[in-house]
């Protein structure tokens, strides 16, 4: 990644000197390809477009989008339902209270927060923390289903009722889907309850359990070699 970021910063350094044309032939193509260049661009280009998103109203009451934290090239990847006001402060997925209860979860599965990347399904904070209506969910799925192509997890972890509506058109109960690893595109998912959804429902944390033993399960026949 080291060279690659060298590059980057060697065409934005001719690019500064006026030169806006780069001789570029098929191993040049390659190359970036194989080091995953092209798809840095376009992430890097994604955020960018986040940042100043105004597809619907939600860009009035945030404090800033929130494109995800963790580690961009894991092969595993949470996806959470939408910002909280602690998130939209700090800017993180699973930031306050909230956090210590994934850590908590995933550690019951020898899993770390490191070994995922962590975004939402969508991007800004609610008024007063509603869940998401159909034109907010329909604003942001272009921003988590490229995320998903450019990052390319294997295994996603999917919390709360958001997410099924970012991939399914005919809106499913979520009952019928919970607990189950389908497979979407590249990636396999699994979606259950949220984290947070136990202070409501405690008969759900059973539930969550059972799901994460699943997923840990199915992570080590994908992941065997680790």
């Amino acid at each position: 990644m080291h060279l690659l970021e060298e590059i980057k910063k060697y065409f934005i350094y001719l690019s500064e000197l006026g030169i806006d044309f780069f001789p570029f032939n098929e191993n040049l193509n390659k190359f970036l390809k194989n080091n995953n260049y092209l798809s840095i661009n376009n992430i890097e280009r994604i955020k960018n477009s986040l940042l100043t998103c105004k597809k619907c109203t939600l860009h009035r009451i945030r404090k800033q989008p929130i494109w995800g934290g963790g580690n961009e090239e894991a092969q595993l990847m949470i996806i959470s339902e939408y910002p909280d006001r602690d998130e939209d402060f700090y800017g993180r997925p699973f930031a306050g209270s909230s956090e210590e209860i994934l850590k908590k979860m995933l550690s019951a599965i020898k899993l770390r927060m490191e070994d995922f990347f962590i975004t939402h399904a969508v991007k800004c904070k609610t008024p007063g923390g509603r869940p998401p209506e159909s034109d907010e969910i329909l604003a942001c799925k272009s921003y988590l289903l490229n995320q998903i192509k450019l990052l390319n997890p294997k295994l996603i972890l999917a919390f709360g009722f958001t997410p099924p509506k970012m991939f399914f058109e005919n809106n499913p109960a979520f009952s019928s889907i919970r607990g189950n690893f389908i497979k979407i595109k590249d990636s396999i998912v699994l979606f259950t309850y949220h984290p947070n959804y136990i202070i409501k429902n405690p008969i759900v944390k059973r539930l969550i359990w059972e799901d994460l033993q699943k997923f840990r399960k199915f992570y080590e026949e994908i992941f065997q070699n680790f």
